[in-house]
């Protein structure tokens, strides 16, 4: 059992106290660090599921009903895409953000890498994560497909290896790259 200071009367007061003894204040109970770390990653947590929502909601948002872009009726980049190593990508992103958004962020790029993950968030937009093949790498670069592409990633496995084309949106936890299409290795 522990005591700490009253912060009313400055008595010695028993932690497990409910109140003084004294003056009869409550007993300030001290936070758990079990308590803290739960906090602090549930909070994070959530931050990476709601960037994970809103990336997928805003791929959606330029769309109309068709599923094409509302800007143009390819949903296909129409500029001729910088080829960009996928290592050079997730390295310049994991060292300074800031300067790899002004390289590539708003870019068409074409990469190759390995399939880590082929999935849907919860707008049901369907994006491959590609990485170099390291076990718990981070960043990835999450790819988001249009439903024309479902065929394609639904054929793909873990561990393969995949050409993509797509323009980077910039980081949130993985490097987004939207509007993107499989291409030959």
């Amino acid at each position: 059992m522990a005591l700490v200071k009253c912060k009313q009367c400055g008595n010695d007061v028993a932690t497990n106290a409910a109140a003084c003894p004294k003056c009869g204040a409550p007993v300030a109970k001290k936070s758990s660090v079990g308590k803290i770390l739960l906090f602090v990653f549930g909070g994070l947590a959530a931050m990476c599921f709601i960037g994970t929502c809103v990336g997928g909601a805003a791929s959606m948002a330029g769309k109309g009903a068709s599923g094409t872009s509302a800007s143009a009726g390819d949903s296909k980049p129409a500029e001729a895409p910088k080829q960009v190593d996928i290592k050079t990508l997730l390295r310049e992103y994991a060292d300074n953000e800031v300067r790899a958004d002004s390289s590539f962020k708003g870019q068409v790029i074409l990469t190759s890498g390995v399939v880590d993950d082929v999935k849907k968030d919860i707008t049901n937009s369907i994006y491959v994560t590609v990485g170099t093949g390291k076990q718990f790498e981070i960043p990835q670069v999450q790819c988001f497909f249009d439903d024309e592409h479902a065929a394609k990633a639904a054929a793909l496995s873990k561990g393969a290896k995949v050409g993509i084309r797509g323009r980077v949106s910039g980081l949130m936890m993985n490097v987004v790259v939207r509007d993107c299409e499989f291409v030959d290795l």
